[in-house]
């Protein structure tokens, strides 16, 4: 089979334009994700009654339905209920005019918050328990504890989950077009509609997601380096 090397090219110049919407759906979610998966992640450490004990059945749910099924089912129903609801308060708005990266970054949310409560609540295990003895022993509240002990030690622990969570979720992006959203991989297909160039949209495709892959990783190496010296440095002091 010949590569058309001139249809990956044009592929590509259709594509790049896409990658602020590829980021967006991986970025925003990331940082929705990180809030929420820390909460959640708290809460579960803590065992807080009932309320520990619903989140971890919801999310044993969550990791097994597949973020396609969640993305169609959230289409459906956000289409229905949202015309029906402004209809009911006569809103001139209806389900059409809504971006549908909003309903994209929504599910990807929810995935990556279960994912990350799972990577925090890991990291909290993992700190030794005297370190929390020693903060109380010193008169640290809990919330003291968590702001000034905790916390600063989670980013390093955590970075290369982290970095690893934003490339999936930039892979995971490539499912948006489900509820019609156009991102790298259909704007390198719009291409391959008219020439049947499918293999060489796929192949630009893939060098765009490869490289933003590539730059998150040296990225996230940069970052964890840095603690790393800084980690030296202060055993030092």
């Amino acid at each position: 089979m010949k590569i058309d090397g001139e249809a990956i090219v044009t592929a590509l110049k259709a594509a790049i334009p896409y990658i602020p919407v590829t980021l967006r759906l991986a970025v925003i979610p990331l940082l929705i994700g990180m809030l929420l998966g820390l909460m959640i992640a708290f809460l579960r450490f803590y065992r807080v009654p009932i309320v520990a004990k619903f989140l971890a059945g919801m999310i044993t749910v969550g990791k097994g339905i597949p973020i396609i099924l969640s993305l169609m089912v959230a289409y459906l129903v956000f289409s229905d209920v949202f015309d029906q609801l402004a209809q009911a308060k006569g809103w001139a708005i209806q389900f059409k005019d809504i971006n549908r990266e909003y309903i994209a970054m929504s599910v990807l949310s929810l995935y990556a918050s279960i994912s990350l409560s799972e990577i925090f609540r890991g990291a909290l295990v993992s700190i030794p328990k005297d370190q929390w003895d020693a903060a109380t022993s010193i008169g640290l509240t809990q919330f003291q504890t968590i702001y000034r002990v905790v916390l600063p030690q989670l980013l390093p622990i955590t970075l290369p989950m982290l970095c690893n969570q934003l490339i999936v979720l930039i892979k995971a992006s490539a499912l948006v077009s489900m509820v019609s959203v156009v991102d790298v991989l259909n704007g390198a297909l719009i291409t391959a509609t008219t020439s049947y160039s499918f293999l060489e949209a796929y192949i630009a495709a893939a060098m765009i997601y490869w490289g933003l892959s590539i730059i998150i990783e040296q990225l996230s190496g940069l970052i964890e380096r840095y603690y790393a010296r800084k980690f030296v440095r202060g055993s030092l002091v």
